[in-house]
Parts: structure tokens; sequence; C-alpha cells
């Protein structure tokens, strides 16, 4: 992915959002690896009023290198 595929990626998500790293059943080695985007999005209710936040976590989830 490239930086502008990224940055066009994540321009619809807030400033605020939470950006994380999902690594599962793969073992990454020290190497460069190339990502999808998984955002993902939820709606948070608090309080008695239930006040509606709507959450953002935008995962980089490394694919696995096939070249050996």
């Amino acid at each position: 992915m490239t930086k502008a595929e990224l940055l066009d990626a994540l321009r619809e998500y807030p400033d605020d959002s939470v950006v994380v790293i999902e690594v599962h059943d793969t073992t990454l080695h020290e190497d460069l690896y190339d990502f999808t985007l998984d955002p993902i999005s939820w709606s948070r209710f608090e309080g008695l009023t239930r006040e509606h936040t709507e959450m953002h976590e935008l995962r980089l989830c490394p694919i696995k290198n096939t070249i050996k």
C-alpha cells in the first residue's frame, strides 16, 4: 500500500481514531511487510441519558510474506 492509498483510506475517519497493528495466525520476523487496513466502527452509549459516541479503530494487518 502506498502512502497516498493509506491517506485516502483514512480520510473518512476522525483524527482521534485509534490505530493498532493486528497480528493473528502468522509468525512475523524482522522484515518489511505490506498490510491491509481493516477499519472497525461501533457506537458507545454512556450514562442514564445513553449519550451516543461513535468510535473507530483502524487496524493495520500485516500480510505474511510468501517469498522465501
